[in-house]
């Protein structure tokens, strides 16, 4: 009995093992060319936070979106804005400090 159970699992692991996976799917969304000089991604080591949070900003934040302007909205208005976009470009805490004095230091008066 215990060799038959064996000799099922064994079959149904080999069965689903080889079945064909389905692929990988590409987002819809039009992926736009880069055009002029983007900052160089050494500038996110830079000790000064507001080049390493423009190079931040310029750079992680465009692999999803166009660049938004930072004087459309004031400090308030990004606060959430920053709050969940963080997450998803995936910053550590010194990048989300230097990217929030960017946009701070450029945010709507």
């Amino acid at each position: 009995m215990k060799k038959a159970a064996g000799l099922v699992f064994v079959s149904m692991m080999i069965i689903f093992g080889c079945t064909r996976k389905a692929a990988p799917t590409i987002p819809d969304r039009p992926v736009e060319p880069v055009a002029g000089n983007k900052t160089d991604t050494a500038d996110f080591n830079s000790s000064n936070p507001l080049v390493a949070g423009k190079a931040i900003f310029e750079i992680k934040c465009t692999k999803c979106h166009k660049a938004k302007n930072t004087a459309d909205w004031t400090t308030d208005e990004w606060r959430p804005i920053l709050n969940s976009m963080v997450k998803k470009a995936k910053l550590n805490e010194l990048q989300v400090s230097q990217v929030t004095q960017y946009v701070n230091a450029h945010a709507k008066k």
